[in-house]
């Protein structure tokens, strides 16, 4: 009888310890059709995340009690036209690998890979993705020397509470040598920080983020030390019939004694309309030293078939200047030449 009593109390104590925990599965797989025009070269083909970008991950949280929560987050990338992951043919968690300890009075610490403090601050109505993008992220002349950083490995990360009457804030600590350039892999090397911090209640959501990345680079025959900043100041209004989202920030980089300083400006909206969603938004890149300049407006809309499937079109013009040259969807452009592209997809959420 002992034994009998023994293994329900343990049974007991397993039902009620998988109780506290959760494990989901969730991804979005999303193809798109993408038309690029440029005056070089056109380009059309069936490409992947012209919404969201495509994914499959597992989350999962599990209740330490006393307001004490354990949590992790895997998240891989793919191009869905082909199958392959996001950044190799193989399917890695590159898009976040983090476990995290969360106090429901003290915030979360969180370890692992993740997006960087000043990428989490931008605002834009396309949210990165697909032809209508913002070129925050894009380099203006080529050079991959400053640009802002995605992603980083090897951070430590704190977040505040969600108790502080709408404020927020982020620290960000993260090692990855650096032994070489952004420009191999621009989300796995170099040695940083960032800070953000913001306010979100309601309609109103602003925000300022700052960060610095240093790692090693070759230059001809010598290798010298880069450093990078990043800085972004953006917000958000909801006015119920339409959303304003406005981004302002600046990416420097010095090496040898030089430096070099790309600006951005971005001013977007959405609009809902019955069981769709209409987004535009134009958004300009410029070197400060120079009168290279990068100017995008796109112009799309959302249809809900449902909560989780979506149809969508996005159409985009960018016009270059002096040796700007970037393009879209594929295509080629010449510096100062303009470009055009389209895409129509299905976007489904699981």
């Amino acid at each position: 009888m002992k034994k009998i009593a023994t293994l329900a109390v343990l049974a007991a104590a397993a039902s009620a310890s998988y109780a506290q925990s959760s494990v989901t599965l969730f991804g979005i797989a999303d193809a798109t059709v993408q038309v690029g025009r440029g005056s070089v070269d056109n380009n059309v083909g069936l490409g992947s995340g012209g919404l969201s970008t495509s994914r499959i991950g597992f989350r999962g949280v599990e209740d330490l009690g006393g307001g004490l929560k354990a949590g992790f987050w895997l998240e891989a990338g793919y191009t869905l036209n082909n199958g392959n992951g996001q950044n190799s043919n193989a399917l890695a968690f590159t898009r976040r690998s983090t476990v995290s300890l969360m106090g429901d009075s003290w915030g979360e610490i969180r370890l692992g890979r993740d997006f960087t403090a000043p990428y989490n601050n931008l605002y834009d109505a396309f949210g990165d993705n697909g032809v209508g993008a913002i070129l925050e992220t894009q380099d203006l002349l080529g050079s991959t020397s400053y640009g802002l950083q995605t992603r980083t490995s090897n951070a430590v990360s704190y977040f505040t509470p969600k108790t502080l009457g709408g404020f927020f804030g982020q620290v960000q600590y993260y090692r990855n040598g650096r032994d070489a350039s952004p420009a191999t892999n621009r989300d796995q090397y170099g040695n940083g920080y960032g800070v953000r911090v913001g306010y979100e209640n309601g309609p109103v959501s602003v925000g300022v983020a700052y960060g610095e990345t240093d790692f090693s680079a070759t230059v001809g025959a010598l290798t010298t030390k880069v450093d990078t900043k990043n800085l972004n100041i953006g917000g958000s209004y909801d006015f119920g019939v339409a959303k304003l989202l406005v981004s302002v920030g600046q990416d420097k980089g010095e090496a040898l004694g030089e430096s070099a300083k790309t600006r951005l400006y971005t001013v977007g909206t959405t609009v809902p309309v019955g069981a769709g969603l209409i987004r535009a938004s134009w958004t300009r890149a410029s070197e400060k030293d120079s009168d290279a300049r990068a100017d995008k407006f796109a112009l799309g809309y959302v249809h809900n078939l449902s909560k989780r499937t979506a149809l969508y079109t996005t159409f985009a013009y960018l016009k270059n200047k002096d040796g700007s040259n970037l393009a879209l969807n594929g295509s080629v452009t010449g510096a100062g030449d303009s470009s055009k592209g389209l895409d129509i997809g299905l976007r489904h959420a699981f």
